[in-house]
């Protein structure tokens, strides 16, 4: 897979580029010149610029107030609320997703759709751009590639918050012609994400030519395992199946040893499928002294000393009663003392540089955010396997996890050995504890098994629709095609 290494972060100055005058359309908070974008969208170097800009805007809305975090671990019962915990993601820990302390920069998606419109430029622009102006033919199609798979992921992210959202397939090239619509079922979202990964797949291969793109640009194994987690997603096991085992069987991931683990969080390791580039050294580490939360840098808030000096306890504390279920102290498992420290950190991401040298008050963080990675769709296979009643087959896949950790084999055999469906969800609990998946997989297991792990999680509002996220009053002033989420109709 050929690539071009450009930073995130001066790739995102194309953002700025393109941008025109504002305009109130929700849909189309960076509408763009045609004529500057026609004179743009020119060289290969134009279309590279313009997808590492998507990747920087992905970046940046995945970090903007932890959302990849808060979305997908904070209501899984992970961390505790109260305590040192902060006032505005406290309630969210407790399923409430409204209230006087939860931001309404977690109902808006606005900044998706800045994403968005960069995309559907990169898919509706680069193509027109001769081929010989690329310094390798394929890099063309390679680009093309990558753009669908990013608008698969970002729509069937979106999804997994907020269910129906508005489904943009062109760009907005003249503020004139920018229009709202209406949000769009999430069935025939999650449907256009599967044909985005299948025009995506088409145009991307297995691997990289270019080692610093490892897993930080999409390749054909990032769109098969995002494939699998769409269909999981719909309940299609026997298709996710498929999905799972491609990545697995041709992708040429490894899971890497106990000794090496350490390295799957920092990043680009045999493991990583596809994951967000923080490195520090490449100038793309994020600042840690920053404790407000805003912006895509400058809060980490699962660390505490020696990590960030002088804080004694971290801003979010796991649950201890969290941590016992999963992580039993009866039960030997070497991920307990990498994943946590006893003053309720949880220190998985923690490769910390200090930019200030040994002052050590100006801490960054160099750990890649993980999205895909193999033990995830090694054990998303094997929940596919279990629910097509091929047990055999998911028992060796969970047990190639466990046993990295020292796990014992599971023998349901033993007398009071759970079902294998739980037990693998539960080895995903453990083996993808904070990495943002924990609650959409209790979420797809149902709201009785939520409400086992996060006992604060109403069964009742999750059964009412209540696993999905509001939106955004705000918003509505300027666009009247939006409706609420059923479940929180009149309680904003």
């Amino acid at each position: 897979m050929k690539s071009t290494s450009i930073k995130y972060s001066v790739a995102a100055l194309l953002v700025f580029l393109l941008a025109g005058s504002s305009c109130k359309k929700i849909l189309d908070l960076q509408p763009h010149n045609s004529t500057f974008t026609e004179a743009y969208f020119k060289t290969g170097t134009d279309a590279n610029t313009a997808i590492s800009g998507a990747y920087a805007l992905l970046r940046s809305v995945l970090m903007a107030h932890q959302s990849w975090h808060v979305y997908g671990d904070l209501p899984s019962g992970e961390y505790a609320s109260g305590g040192n915990q902060d006032a505005f993601t406290s309630p969210i820990c407790n399923g409430q997703f409204v209230g006087l302390n939860v931001g309404n920069w977690e109902w808006n998606w606005q900044n998706y759709y800045q994403l968005i419109q960069q995309i559907n430029l990169v898919i509706n622009k680069v193509p027109q751009i001769p081929v010989g102006s690329f310094t390798d033919p394929a890099l063309k199609t390679q680009i093309v590639g990558e753009a669908y798979f990013l608008r698969a992921f970002t729509y069937f992210y979106m999804s997994r918050i907020w269910g129906d959202v508005p489904l943009k397939l062109q760009p907005d090239l003249d503020v004139s012609q920018a229009a709202n619509i209406p949000r769009t079922p999430a069935a025939t979202v999650l449907a256009q994400c599967l044909a985005d990964c299948d025009s995506a797949a088409s145009r991307l291969v297995f691997g990289y030519s270019d080692p610093t793109m490892v897993a930080v640009r999409a390749n054909k194994g990032s769109v098969y395992a995002l494939k699998a987690h769409i269909q999981a997603w719909q309940h299609d096991y026997a298709a996710c199946e498929k999905s799972a085992d491609v990545v697995i069987s041709q992708g040429k991931y490894q899971l890497v040893d106990s000794t090496s683990y350490a390295q799957v969080f920092i990043g680009r390791s045999p493991e990583g499928i596809f994951e967000i580039n923080i490195n520090y050294a490449q100038s793309e580490g994020v600042a840690l002294n920053n404790d407000d939360g805003s912006g895509d840098a400058g809060w980490l808030p699962t660390l505490a000393d020696p990590y960030i000096t002088g804080l004694t306890t971290p801003v979010w504390s796991y649950s201890d009663i969290y941590k016992q279920h999963i992580f039993p102290d009866s039960v030997y498992d070497f991920r307990k003392n990498l994943f946590f420290l006893g003053n309720n950190q949880t220190i998985k991401y923690s490769n910390i540089f200090f930019a200030d040298g040994s002052k050590k008050s100006d801490p960054r963080l160099s750990n890649n955010l993980n999205i895909f990675r193999l033990a995830d769709i090694m054990l998303l296979r094997a929940e596919a396997l279990n629910k097509l009643g091929r047990d055999n087959e998911a028992i060796t896949l969970l047990d190639a996890v466990r046993a990295r950790s020292g796990l014992y084999a599971y023998d349901p055999s033993v007398p009071n050995t759970p079902d294998l469906e739980f037990v693998i969800l539960e080895e995903r609990q453990r083996e993808l504890f904070y990495e943002g998946q924990a609650y959409y997989d209790l979420c797809r297991h149902g709201a009785d098994v939520l409400n086992q792990y996060n006992s604060n999680f109403s069964i009742d509002q999750a059964k009412a629709g209540g696993m999905l996220w509001p939106i955004d009053p705000g918003m509505f002033r300027d666009d009247f095609t939006l409706t609420q989420t059923p479940y929180w109709r009149g309680k904003l």
